[in-house]
């Protein structure tokens, strides 16, 4: 199985505001900023945070297991 990965399902212009897992069909990430303007960087980094807790969370140890 290869491993998941984020897939950014929604743009803003240049700006990525929702995403998924690649290996999780019903999950998606939904970018939060700590200001009104959308700010790439910002929303990159929370897609990227939230994808590793989902990682840790549901995806660790899957390699061990099969």
């Amino acid at each position: 199985m290869k491993k998941p990965t984020l897939r950014v399902a929604k743009w803003l212009g240049d700006i990525p505001v929702e995403a998924s897992c690649t290996a999780c069909a019903s999950i998606a990430f939904r970018a939060k900023g700590s200001s009104h303007r959308p700010n790439r960087e910002e929303y990159q980094k929370s897609l990227q945070a939230q994808f590793d807790e989902h990682l840790r969370m549901v995806h660790s140890g899957r390699e061990t297991h099969e």
